[in-house]
């Protein structure tokens, strides 16, 4: 069930991300995701949506890139608390602009890690 909600709550947030202009796209999805009370999730819940968003978004018939994929763990997780979506630019003079996004609780990644060769400097903390 996870992995069908992960499906589509991925295509609609691609498709709400290729249509609407983002501001208006960042109100929609705040509205969404405001919950009443955080709740504590459990690690292998955690892992498990994780997993879910990533098999989803390789087995869609579209490119699903980190924005989508960190916004749809940041709805299907929206309940716990300290959830942050961060978007970065990679530290390298020597290649064209590379932009990020992942979603951190507590300063751990939770999604869109990267290798350890490759650094990122924060722009954006969307909570």
């Amino acid at each position: 069930m996870l992995f069908l909600k992960s499906a589509i709550c991925l295509t609609l947030i691609k498709i709400g991300l290729t249509m609407l202009p983002f501001s208006v796209f960042r109100n929609v999805f705040r509205w969404f995701t405001t919950t009443g009370r955080p709740e504590e999730i459990s690690q292998q819940e955690i892992e498990l949506t994780v997993w879910a968003v990533d098999t989803a978004a390789n087995l869609l018939p579209m490119e699903v890139l980190c924005l989508p994929r960190a916004l749809a763990t940041k709805y299907l997780l929206r309940k716990m608390p300290a959830l942050t979506l961060e978007i970065g630019v990679e530290i390298n003079p020597a290649k064209q602009f590379e932009a990020h996004a992942w979603v951190e609780r507590n300063g751990s990644i939770i999604i869109g890690n990267w290798p350890e060769s490759v650094s990122y400097q924060r722009l954006w903390v969307w909570k």
